[in-house]
């Protein structure tokens, strides 16, 4: 898969194009499929990639990466079915777009669908991979891809909804914090670039803890910070006087409801 197109120019697209373009020395070319030049009115950096208006480059394509908005997925997949080989494999992102959609579009082209989350950019992304009708080799050659953006776990198509809603969805929610510690840093009298450096060291070395000691729970973890009568307990009481945990996993539930919604569009 040597010739890879990403079809979309959103968000997704673009981490998706920068996680792979900083690979050294990649075995692909990485082009971009977009429906027009708006992406230009965004004030994004420059695409670390070739961006083309026109569909015939799909023709050349080893590797059709689906990463556009569910409302244009039907004209996307008409542009495939017409433009690029029967036989070329299709990797979709788009949340709630099932395999067997996908099918009727592509009766003969090997299948995957994939949820990664914004994190790919810089290769800190987790991905969730299902694979349809796909040859060993191509699997291999979509894992290593993948396995490029960050970590990757091979699933049931059925898990991928829950998925987007926890892992997709996810950095938004840790973002949120983020906001929270800043903006409560900088209240307490702290000067605002001071609050957003410890507050994402913080995050990132929680995270990086977590990662390294698997076999303690996040409870564990708590245990290790807070101590009784101390200053972390006080906040952890206040946070669940106010129900931070419960609102966290109703909003995941909410996310994944809403990919559920996605995926039973009539148009889709």
């Amino acid at each position: 898969m040597e010739r890879i197109v990403v079809m979309g120019a959103g968000n997704l697209a673009h981490a998706l194009v920068q996680g792979w373009q900083r690979v050294p020395n990649p075995p692909w070319s990485v082009a971009v499929l977009a429906r027009s030049d708006s992406y230009l009115d965004k004030g994004w950096r420059p695409w670390p990639a070739p961006i083309s208006t026109d569909p015939a480059i799909l023709s050349e394509s080893d590797l059709v990466v689906l990463a556009v908005k569910p409302k244009d997925v039907n004209a996307a997949l008409q542009t495939v079915s017409q433009e690029a080989g029967p036989a070329v494999p299709v990797l979709s992102m788009v949340a709630g777009l099932a395999l067997a959609t996908l099918r009727r579009h592509l009766p003969h082209a090997p299948l995957a669908r994939a949820m990664p989350n914004i994190c790919s950019a810089v290769g800190e992304g987790v991905t969730a991979v299902a694979f349809d009708r796909m040859a060993s080799s191509e699997r291999a050659e979509i894992r290593r891809l993948l396995e490029a953006l960050g970590d990757v776990v091979e699933v049931e198509e059925a898990l991928l909804d829950p998925i987007t809603a926890l892992s997709g969805s996810g950095p938004a929610y840790a973002y949120v914090l983020l906001e929270a510690l800043i903006e409560a840093g900088e209240r307490l009298g702290l000067d605002p670039v001071l609050a957003r450096r410890l507050s994402v060291q913080t995050l990132r070395g929680a995270a990086a803890l977590a990662q390294a000691e698997p076999q303690l729970s996040p409870a564990d973890l708590i245990r290790l910070i807070a101590s009784p009568g101390g200053t972390t307990e006080a906040a952890l009481d206040r946070l669940a006087d106010e129900g931070v945990k419960r609102a966290v996993c109703e909003a995941i539930f909410q996310a994944r409801l809403q990919a559920q919604r996605l995926g039973s569009h009539p148009s889709a």
